[in-house]
């Protein structure tokens, strides 16, 4: 993987635990990292069954992290709704077309 996909990547996963630790009062998280090889696009998806209510206007650090995402050429997706949990998503390139990141 490419050092930045990487370390984005990373800061997706922590950012979602800690938000379900300090805010959700979450019992469980589920992290999925996917890499296709078809597509050339790594995917993370991290899950709680927290209270949900996560939104990219409250806060600084889901901000950041779409702002990061965006600079990568990547997409973040949100789905939080309240009492039910959130689903935090995020699609990274692999490759220098699909983005401006470089494998090498």
């Amino acid at each position: 993987m490419p050092e930045r996909v990487e370390v984005s990547a990373y800061y997706v996963i922590a950012e979602a635990l800690t938000n379900a630790a300090k805010h959700a009062r979450a019992s469980a998280v589920t992290v999925i990292v996917e890499a296709a090889d078809a597509d050339a696009v790594l995917r993370v998806a991290v899950r709680d069954d927290g209270a949900g209510g996560a939104d990219f206007a409250r806060g600084t650090g889901l901000v950041g992290l779409k702002d990061r995402m965006e600079a990568l050429g990547g997409r973040i997706f949100l789905d939080s709704p309240r009492g039910a949990g959130t689903c935090l998503r995020v699609e990274l390139p692999l490759r220098a077309e699909n983005g401006g990141v470089s494998s090498r």
